[in-house]
């Protein structure tokens, strides 16, 4: 059996090269802290608790952040006016606040949305209040500083004083927080494998990434070579998966082939320049409610599952399609919809859809983004396979979806966006017909802490055709009442540290909804997760200085994804080492490991959904089998933790995120009772076998063995085990 160090370890060192300068190359997600613009100051505060600062993200829009109102003022509005004496008088007017001219309810530490009526600016107006209208009260006020409207900022020139590759531009200008324009660029376009470029650090490096060129339609893709550009003005977007220009600390152009910069730009901070906000639309951060009026409602209508989903469409003329997204689900839940990857059925695999959500924090800040599904496993960035965006897929394609309106409102959230009929994108996306019936595939599911979908938690049960060209068809209207959110499953801890266990058998299982991965580690998975003896991601309890081993059976075909997960232990707590760049690897340790073993997995025979069973043991005893490829073809993992390791560290799958979860590490002489927190440190006296005939302790009749045929024994173990808190 190939071990792990044959499938890895063996590359040439072209191999190695190539497959990091793949990895350097990948989309990685940033999230960028909100930005607000330009701050003008902060509110004065004379009675009801009133506090906060103020920020104009445009000459057409304020934002209070960190704001706080009692809500007791009688009659109390945002209020702005521009009397001689520049302090609060009568004489305002009421200024809409989060969309409603309502008076103000109580607000603690939020952020509130203050749009300015269309034909006025911030130049006509001298200050801002939280005023009583009943009693002509001012509860709090900001005096404009003069031009207080955020303007862009200009950088100076681009270019080296002997230009590389006749590089240089005028100026730089940063527009907003995510759009930079070059002015007047020259370049001989001769540089074989260049970029406009941008990263951290005040000097290009190849951990940077591409800016989008909206002069060649948002592309990410290099320059062409032999294309010399003379006094051309460029604007250039950082993705929207790379943050804002809060993290980036250069712009330039880079060779990414030679590693070769051939001019840039030092960016200061976001406050520093108090540039407008990008699109004039930054996240409102207050409770999820109605944050924008409900997008109407198209004529068309679907509906996908009873009172949890539905799709709408309308045709805005002959070239697009707009279409609605409702579901009864919480922020930070997808709604994926789109074209089928088989004209016959409805098929996940090979599918072009959108995926469409309200960030999980705010309630806000609606996204939907173009993705193509080329294998059913997890976006893998170092390939570009799985379900990844189209960015993200190689060969790869673009984000050709725009975002519209949103809602979320009782429970339910609606996301509308338009998209082409043909975006021309043969890579990644299909043409949608008109006229006739086609195959639609669709989700529902978590995104993960990277910013992408994560496995889905329900999709059709059968072939789901539409007709886009119908009219007519009407949904029922979803019934009220809140998503309910389920409590994650108790799992006992399995304690090597006070039973004498040295021995656990590590196998692949179900994830188990929203009580299981992502309910017990607050993160959603893949749908897929480590199982030790018998258990969905327990907590492991060891102690220095004694030996243990893991038999693992997470599977040995390299050359399949979503059937290989080698196991190995580190102080990483999301995993998937062999997805990360060189520079996420940083303080990265590995313990022990990895090794794999054939394949041994938890299936679901798919009689019931795992939120329908309020404990482990029942869902595992009623839908889950045991399905071994070969039983005998596990690999083994010794490790015995030291006085440098830390006292936390995690399991983990090496070419997955998310499936592992924690092991606590006590002194050999330490009270069990009492736990030490940490984690930092490095160090261990591992060693490694694989292809081992250890026997797992169940065993499989016909490579299968029933969840629910646990032995006397092991359930009067499981009895006396203490549950982690």
């Amino acid at each position: 059996m190939a071990t792990f160090q044959d499938n890895y370890c063996g590359l040439t060192w072209m191999t190695t090269i190539l497959v990091v300068v793949g990895i350097v190359l990948q989309n990685s997600i940033v999230t960028a802290a909100p930005y607000y613009g330009k701050r003008i100051g902060t509110l004065s505060s004379y009675a009801h608790r009133v506090a906060g600062d103020v920020y104009a993200a445009s000459d057409k829009r304020l934002y209070l952040t960190g704001f706080t109102y009692d809500g007791r003022g009688p009659d109390a509005f945002v209020w702005m006016g521009n009397t001689p004496t520049g302090a609060a008088s009568s004489q305002g007017q009421i200024i809409s606040a989060d969309g409603s001219s309502d008076i103000l309810g109580s607000y603690s530490n939020a952020v509130v949305q203050v749009d300015l009526p269309d034909s006025t600016t911030l130049a006509d107006y001298k200050w801002i209040s939280i005023w009583c209208r009943r009693f002509a009260a001012n509860f709090g006020e900001l005096v404009f500083p003069t031009d207080p409207a955020p303007v862009p900022k200009s950088l100076g020139t681009l270019g080296f004083p002997s230009p590389v590759h006749g590089v240089r531009a005028d100026d730089v200008i940063i527009l907003n927080n995510r759009q930079i324009k070059l002015v007047n660029l020259d370049y001989d376009g001769n540089g074989p494998d260049a970029y406009y470029w941008a990263g951290s650090g005040g000097t290009p490096t190849s951990s940077g990434f591409a800016l989008a060129d909206e002069s060649r339609g948002g592309s990410l893709t290099k320059l062409p070579r032999g294309t010399a550009l003379t006094d051309v003005t460029v604007t250039l977007t950082v993705p929207a998966n790379r943050g804002d220009i809060g993290s980036i600390g250069y712009v330039g152009l880079w060779c990414v082939a030679f590693s070769q910069n051939f001019g840039h730009v030092v960016i200061p901070s976001l406050s520093e320049l108090g540039v407008p906000v990008y699109d004039d639309s930054p996240p409102v951060t207050n409770a999820p409610v109605v944050t924008q009026a409900p997008p109407q409602a198209n004529e068309n209508c679907q509906v996908l599952i009873d009172d949890t989903y539905q799709v709408r469409w309308s045709l805005t003329d002959t070239s697009a399609i707009q279409i609605s997204l409702s579901a009864r689900i919480n922020p930070g839940t997808y709604m994926a919809f789109g074209l089928s990857g088989s004209d016959t059925r409805t098929l996940m695999i090979g599918s072009d859809v959108t995926v469409a959500w309200l960030d999980a924090e705010t309630g806000a800040m609606p996204k939907a983004v173009d993705y193509h599904l080329s294998a059913y496993q997890q976006c893998v960035t170092s390939s570009g396979s799985g379900a990844c965006t189209d960015e993200l897929s190689q060969p790869s394609g673009s984000n050709d979806v725009t975002v519209g309106d949103y809602s979320n409102n009782n429970g339910i959230i609606t996301i509308s966006y338009t998209k082409p009929l043909d975006t021309g994108d043969t890579n990644t996306d299909k043409v949608i017909p008109i006229n006739d019936d086609v195959y639609v595939a669709w989700s529902i599911g978590p995104i993960n802490p990277s910013g992408l979908a994560a496995k889905h938690r329900q999709q059709p049960t059968s072939d789901v055709p539409i007709n886009f060209g119908q009219t007519g068809v009407t949904c029922p209207a979803f019934t009220t009442g809140q998503t309910e959110k389920l409590e994650p499953w108790v799992i006992p801890t399995i304690r090597g540290d006070m039973t004498g266990k040295t021995e656990f058998r590590v196998d692949i299982g179900q994830a188990g909804g929203q009580q299981g991965y992502e309910g017990i580690t607050g993160k959603p998975g893949w749908g897929i997760a480590w199982y030790v003896d018998d258990y969905i991601i327990p907590v492991l309890t060891l102690r220095r200085g004694v030996t243990y081993t893991f038999i693992v059976q997470g599977g040995n075909e390299a050359n399949i994804q979503a059937r290989y997960h080698p196991f190995y232990i580190t102080n990483d707590a999301e995993g998937g080492y062999i997805q990360k760049t060189a520079q996420e690897t940083q303080g990265v340790e590995i313990y022990a490991g990895p090794v794999n073993g054939s394949l041994c997995e938890w299936r679901s025979t798919g009689a019931y959904n795992a939120d329908d069973f309020d404990t482990f043991v029942k869902y595992r005893d009623a839908e889950l089998e045991r399905v071994c490829d070969d039983p005998f073809k596990t690999a083994t993992l010794t490790w015995t933790p030291d006085e440098n390791t830390p006292n936390r560290v995690y399991y983990q799958c090496y070419t997955h995120k998310f499936l592992g979860w924690k092991i606590d590490i006590i002194d050999n002489d330490a009270d069990t009772s009492t736990m030490k927190s940490g984690d930092s440190g490095k160090g261990d006296t591992s060693t490694m076998k694989s292809g081992g005939t250890n026997m797992p302790k169940t065993t499989a009749a016909g490579w299968v063995t029933q969840g629910n045929k646990l032995s006397i024994i092991t359930t009067v173990i499981i009895s006396m085990m203490i549950f982690w808190k």
